[in-house]
């Protein structure tokens, strides 16, 4: 199913990732997206994405230069396709700042299953 950006993807949390990794914009970057949730909708063969629980964006390479003003606040997303929901790490995505965020999967990226906390998936609990 295709993953998309909509209106409950909680974009703003993308662009203070974006803001801590330093990215300004017009930069075009290869980064690492991780724990990026993928919920399908109803009818599956369509999914939205979740940046919720994201964490903080690994710069790989920076492809141009940004100019330093403030990063864009609508976001899109190309390329991004996954077989069930579920939480995932996008590994070396291109990422562009300029006129909107531009996140895409390409085929120098890879998108594999996030890996869940230590003792989250054994039922281990904490007293």
């Amino acid at each position: 199913m295709e993953a998309r950006v909509t209106a409950q993807s909680q974009s703003y949390r993308l662009r203070e990732r974006m803001q801590e990794a330093k990215v300004s914009h017009g930069q075009e970057i290869r980064a690492d997206l991780p724990n990026v949730r993928v919920l399908a909708l109803a009818g599956g063969t369509e999914a939205q994405t979740l940046f919720c629980n994201m964490g903080p964006i690994r710069v790989r390479a920076i492809l141009n230069r940004g100019d330093e003003g403030p990063l864009p606040t609508d976001v899109t997303l190309e390329g991004l396709q996954v077989s069930t929901s579920g939480v995932y790490d996008i590994l070396n995505a291109l990422v562009g700042s300029n006129g909107n965020l531009r996140l895409v999967v390409d085929d120098q990226t890879t998108v594999v299953p996030a890996e869940q906390a230590v003792g989250a998936s054994a039922g281990l609990s904490w007293v």
